[in-house]
């Protein structure tokens, strides 16, 4: 009976272990398997209003959130705003429901339990991408509830064209003169933000900035051409471009405006190059020409380089004589035109650099360096003398040796370089040496 009794016993209080093991009761938030509610935040949706991932303009002052937090478990304790992973300040935040605005903001009074707070937001960002903005909500026993939205900030690029008029390049194109030059007329303005420079790129270079001219108006070329505030807005420019070595081959030219932020536009043009060989100049000599109040003439026939009267109808160019109101030295050494021709001062810097009177070669040359010659610019208000009977003639400076000019009668153009300015001292018998090509 006694082991009946103890077995009886002992399977008792097994039971009573079992039993007792398997049937512990939940405790809420303790280590029995109970569950912790954490707060909640949501952005929410509305006219006017970010909810939700999407593009802005780069320049946009500020933006509006509509943002809602409930409690869990716990009692709501504060909200951070943060850009980028970085606390936004203050200073740019406006809690448009009445709260002073603050960040992290604390949570008090009734908006423990559960809140919903219209917030306007000053982006701090300064260039175009991606910005993310988080929302971390806290409860007074540290859980923590997060959202964010992702803003796409763009810009648009300033605009930029080359505007189609007669003389000036405004898209693909072939040059087929001797000169390679080419002209454009770039016209720019700013949208979002302020246009800061432009640039001339040949085959993805930034191009020599000798060889851009920018006229009409004129200033000094630089590539990158930094902008002055008055243009920051837009303007127009007139650009000469002056390739090297272009003849005969193509190349991509690439107009670019860039503004504050970085962002640009640019127009593209490809330009084939078609140079002709030109026509060989068929006289290539010297002659010799006097001071118009001498004997021996003053005019000079370019066709041969032959002494003439000033006023010979075989004449291009004459002396403009003497000074009578000049004592001593009275030689004005001065040209001008005669006959139907016309004098300008010739620009070698149409047919690029280093080309000078010895390298011309072809007639079209001397052509382009008459259609870029410049004014004769002399003082003609002289007493009436042989050479010089009127005061209001063209005329050039006093002639230096070296001087080159270029001149046109009828279908021919001449090129005439002085070589030489020979003052005869007591007499009219003063002369210069000169070199023709045509």
């Amino acid at each position: 009976m006694k082991m009946f009794y103890r077995i009886s016993v002992l399977l008792s209080v097994a039971f009573l272990v079992l039993f007792s093991a398997g049937c512990d009761p939940d405790t809420p938030g303790g280590g029995g398997g109970g569950v912790t509610l954490p707060p909640e935040i949501t952005l929410n949706s509305g006219t006017g209003t970010i909810s939700f991932n999407q593009e802005l303009p780069l320049n946009t002052a500020s933006f509006i959130v509509n943002v809602s937090g409930n409690d869990g478990d716990a009692l709501l304790g504060n909200m951070v705003i943060q850009e980028n992973g970085i606390t936004i300040p203050p200073s740019s935040l406006v809690f448009r429901t009445g709260q002073t605005s603050n960040n992290p903001i604390l949570i008090t009074g009734g908006d423990t339990g559960g809140f919903t707070y219209e917030i306007e937001i000053t982006p701090g960002v300064t260039s175009a991408g991606d910005a993310t903005y988080s929302f971390r909500l806290t409860d007074v026993d540290g859980e923590v509830a997060t959202t964010e939205v992702t803003i796409t900030y763009i810009s648009n690029p300033p605009t930029i064209d080359l505007l189609v008029e007669d003389g000036f390049v405004s898209g693909n194109t072939t040059i087929s003169t001797i000169s390679t030059d080419f002209s454009v007329r770039l016209q720019y303005s700013a949208t979002e933000d302020s246009v800061r420079t432009v640039e001339v790129l040949e085959g993805g270079s930034l191009m020599d900035a000798a060889r851009l001219t920018y006229f009409s108006p004129d200033f000094t070329a630089s590539n990158p051409l930094t902008l002055l505030p008055s243009e920051s807005q837009g303007a127009t420019f007139n650009i000469r471009v002056s390739p090297d070595g272009a003849a005969n081959s193509t190349r991509t030219y690439t107009f670019r405006v860039t503004d504050a932020t970085g962002a640009s536009s640019e127009q593209v043009v490809s330009v084939f190059f078609d140079t002709p060989a030109g026509t060989v100049i068929t006289l290539d000599t010297v002659g010799v020409f006097f001071n118009a109040s001498g004997v021996s003439g003053g005019g000079l026939d370019l066709d041969n380089g032959t002494t003439t009267t000033f006023n010979s109808g075989d004449a291009e160019i004459q002396d403009e004589g003497i000074d009578l109101d000049s004592g001593g030295e009275n030689w004005r050494a001065q040209i001008s035109s005669v006959n139907d021709a016309v004098v300008k001062v010739a620009d070698f810097s149409v047919l690029g650099d280093g080309a000078n009177f010895s390298s011309v070669s072809t007639e079209e040359e001397i052509a382009l360096i008459f259609d870029g010659g410049g004014a004769l610019a002399g003082d003609d208000n002289f007493p009436d003398a042989d050479g010089d009977q009127s005061a209001d003639e063209d005329v050039s400076l006093t002639i230096q040796e070296g001087d080159v000019f270029v001149v046109r009668r009828g279908d021919r153009t001449y090129l005439v370089r002085f070589d030489t300015v020979s003052f005869v001292a007591s007499s009219n018998d003063d002369s210069y040496s000169v070199s023709i090509k045509y």
